[in-house]
């Protein structure tokens, strides 16, 4: 009896961001296991001033940072959000959030974790 490709578990899993500061957050980091496609991002000024915002894309196997959104201003509870996007995340690819001075910028992203066999 042998065993016939049974494809790739995966799940969709939802990460958030609640940023204070002017510090970067990590909203999400892809798992050693895993493989991810990120598919929705969503940044919302929740603070009661314009702040600008950057979001980027660590590639860890690279030890590299790509802008994917650098210094958007965004006015008091107005938000900007990407659909239909693709972008592929490996193992240990990081998204992070830095907003440009203290405030409240929160973030959703969704991604879809493709599991990867080990062996």
């Amino acid at each position: 009896m042998s065993i016939l490709s049974q494809g790739k578990p995966a799940r969709m899993r939802t990460a958030y961001g609640n940023n204070l500061t002017d510090t970067v957050e990590i909203v999400y980091t892809c798992p050693a296991n895993c493989s991810a496609e990120l598919t929705f991002v969503h940044v919302i000024n929740a603070g009661n001033s314009t702040n600008s915002v950057t979001v980027n894309i660590y590639v860890a196997a690279q030890n590299y940072t790509s802008n994917f959104l650098a210094g958007k201003s965004i006015g008091s509870s107005d938000y900007i959000t990407f659909i239909d996007i693709d972008i592929i995340l490996q193992p240990g690819d990081e998204v992070r959030v830095k907003p440009n001075s203290a405030g409240h910028i929160d973030s959703i992203l969704t991604v879809t974790e493709t599991f990867i066999p080990v062996g």
